[in-house]
């Protein structure tokens, strides 16, 4: 028991690692940076289940302790991350509206543009 313990606490701070690593990238706005770190932060959560489903014995309470103190930070970690990726979205959201905006007053402009003057009063040749 006390052998996985060492190992399980590690795993906790590797992702915990991971976790910081990735609020840093949403904060610099390291989107594809971020997109990386996630992958291995998901392998990372999956060998923390496998660790936590072959724990026999329940952990000593100074280790539930630390893993609940990085459990908290893991979560507000989280809740940034998700803020700042809601933020971009929202961004990306409002560059598609503006790209489509632009599309439709570039293809208005080009029906007219294409035809003789509509201007009342002017000589058709």
């Amino acid at each position: 028991m006390m052998d996985a313990c060492p190992s399980l606490l590690a795993h906790y701070q590797q992702i915990l690692v991971l976790s910081e690593n990735m609020l840093l990238m949403a904060r610099q706005s390291e989107w594809d940076t971020l997109v990386y770190i996630e992958e291995k932060y998901v392998h990372a959560v999956a060998k923390i289940s496998e660790l936590n489903a072959s724990q026999e014995n329940s952990l000593p309470v100074v280790i539930q302790d630390k893993i609940a103190l990085m459990l908290r930070q893991l979560l507000k970690n989280e809740t940034e991350v998700n803020e700042l990726l809601q933020a971009r979205l929202n961004q990306l959201r409002d560059l598609i509206g503006q790209s489509n905006r632009q599309q439709t007053v570039n293809s208005t402009y080009h029906k007219f543009s294409d035809h003789a003057s509509m201007l009342p009063g002017e000589i058709k040749k």
